[in-house]
């Protein structure tokens, strides 16, 4: 199951309107132009719930589950290096090929999601060594 209809919300923002989550169009990679271990994912939401991104203190990293649903092959969406990354056009292109999520995997990895063949890995969580971001979502219902 793909995204539903996307709606711009005028505020860096897209509503899923089928699943009512909310995501940020861009990513961290847009805006901070580097990558970023898991513990900085973390203080990058942090961050962005305190100057209360879009109007929202709620911000989050997905899930992988979510990641699953909102990846579509078929969508021509390029990253930064010009690969596919399947995300619906509403989408900022540019961003990362790698996003990290909420996912933990023990003590000392968590999983994130590589968009271009819908990958799910996971990595030590001070490691940002294939340029992994944050995409954040909330619950917008």
């Amino acid at each position: 199951m793909y995204a539903q209809p996307l709606k711009e919300n005028g505020n860096g923002t897209l509503l899923d309107q089928g699943t009512g989550l909310v995501w940020q169009k861009g990513d961290s990679s847009h805006e901070l132009k580097r990558s970023l271990n898991w513990y900085e994912a973390l203080e990058y939401v942090d961050k962005k719930n305190f100057e209360k991104f879009g109007g929202y203190e709620n911000w989050r990293l997905p899930t992988l589950q979510e990641f699953n649903k909102l990846f579509d092959p078929s969508l021509p969406l390029k990253s930064i290096k010009s690969e596919p990354i399947g995300l619906p056009k509403e989408f900022k292109e540019g961003g990362s090929y790698y996003l990290w999520t909420s996912n933990e995997r023990g003590l000392d990895n968590a999983w994130y999601f590589g968009l271009g063949q819908k990958e799910n890995y996971f990595n030590l969580k001070d490691l940002s060594d294939l340029d992994q971001a944050v995409k954040m979502v909330r619950n917008g219902r």
